[in-house]
């Protein structure tokens, strides 16, 4: 009996030993996977005391870590290529079109008869309409590639917003709104790139333009510690489930394109807002959509 009794406590013991063992090293597994998380590093799990268990485990992870790091330079590769692609095409699509448009604007001081002025018009809008998506694509690119460097500069919120808003004034004209505009004269000084927040404003005014009717509200307004602008529209082409995709590249709510956008104003607004150290956002309720850009206030 007291040698059975003694067997049991043997394996007992090394039972106890085997799962202090197998612990340790699951620990050190979870421990080496954070670093690893945290790091860029080709490095991967090792163990000291091998057990077989946790050592094929260990081994089925870093097969899991080889295929991840190789998704990811591929991942790497193809934005790479994009953004080559896309920077090399709007530089070889510009030439020829500053040309047309040079031929277009000598037909313009011709004596031509009004079908043929209105033939000149409608492709002068054209040449235009895709020198204002190529200029889009390439300065998406830039940002991509963190080739757009920003000038940070005291800039009033409200005076270049008000800029903004004075260069689509004839657009807002022509489709006759219900326009509420509240800007105080009260400056809104922040540490930004002056271009980079007309960029912002210009093309979120352009977005709700393109996409609003009838009614729209602009107003900026502080709160104790941040600066807030609002942009709101009526809008019966954007509906609930297109938010959370507004400010992705190319996400575009007019799948016809008979619109004049690549998709990229809003991924644009919002890259250049974050680099500002802002943040910008969406939502939509009965039909009214607003997208509302914040700002630390100094």
């Amino acid at each position: 009996m007291w040698f059975f009794c003694l067997a049991l406590m043997i394996c007992s013991v090394g039972l106890f030993a085997k799962m202090a063992i197998q612990k340790r090293q699951i620990n050190s597994i979870k421990t080496q996977i954070d670093f690893l998380c945290s790091r860029d590093t080709g490095a991967q799990i090792t163990l000291e005391r091998i057990d077989k268990s946790t050592e094929h485990l260990a081994e089925s992870i870093n097969l899991l870590l080889e295929r991840y790091r190789d998704t990811g330079q591929q991942i790497k590769k193809s934005n790479a290529l994009f953004k080559d692609t896309i920077t090399s095409l709007s530089h070889d699509l510009r030439t020829p079109l500053a040309t047309a448009n040079g031929y277009i604007q000598l037909l313009t001081e011709q004596e031509l008869t009004q079908e043929q002025r209105e033939y000149v018009e409608i492709a002068h809008e054209r040449i235009t309409a895709v020198k204002v998506l190529l200029d889009q694509l390439f300065e998406f690119a830039r940002i991509e590639a963190n080739e757009l460097k920003l000038v940070r500069q005291r800039a009033d919120i409200n005076s270049l917003l008000r800029d903004v808003l004075a260069m689509y004034y004839s657009d807002f004209e022509k489709k006759h709104p219900i326009l509420d505009i509240r800007i105080p004269d009260t400056p809104f000084i922040i540490w930004a790139d002056k271009e980079a927040l007309g960029r912002v404003f210009s093309n979120i005014i352009y977005n709700a333009l393109i996409h609003g009717d009838r009614e729209y509200r602009i107003a900026s307004f502080q709160t104790e510690k941040v600066y807030q602008i609002t942009v709101s529209n009526y809008s019966e082409t954007i509906c609930a489930e297109d938010i959370p995709y507004l400010f992705d590249r190319f996400y575009t709510t007019d799948q016809s394109r008979s619109k004049k956008t690549t998709g990229l104003g809003l991924a644009i607004a919002k890259k250049l807002t974050e680099k500002m150290g802002g943040s910008i956002s969406a939502k939509l309720h009965d039909k009214n959509f607003e997208i509302k850009i914040i700002f630390p206030a100094n």
